[in-house]
């Protein structure tokens, strides 16, 4: 890949990587917030409310880990670009191909440009599941 084009994808990673973060303490912030201000209490007599509660904790929660794991994706993308290796299909690259033969199309990674594998491989990966 070129300079200029890992360049561009450094900054997009980058940037996805900001805006993720962000997100997680938000939600990490308003999962625990306890009776801060403009909030009522959590605790609350009723069940309907304190299930509710639960479901949202829980959701938020989720959403978390979820990005949490994005965000590990995304600083190991950041790393292969430092690395040379960014833009490579991991699974092909297990199977033995080329590097020439391993890379994921542009298109992929500016539509997720933590991608570890191209679409054939994701495709078979998922499968497999």
């Amino acid at each position: 890949m070129k300079p200029d084009e890992l360049s561009e994808f450094r900054t997009m990673l980058k940037l996805l990587q900001a805006r993720l973060r962000g997100d997680v303490e938000q939600l990490q912030e308003e999962a625990f917030a306890g009776s801060e201000a403009g909030n009522e209490s959590r605790s609350s007599n009723h069940m309907a409310e304190m299930g509710s509660d639960a479901w949202d904790l829980d959701f938020s929660l989720q959403l978390v880990e979820s990005d949490q794991g994005v965000l590990e994706e995304i600083s190991l993308a950041l790393k292969k670009v430092d690395a040379g290796s960014y833009g490579l299909c991991e699974a092909c690259l297990d199977l033995g191909k080329a590097e020439a033969k391993a890379r994921i199309p542009k298109a992929r990674l500016q539509a997720i440009p933590h991608a570890r594998n191209c679409i054939e491989c994701e495709r078979i990966k998922e499968n497999r599941r």
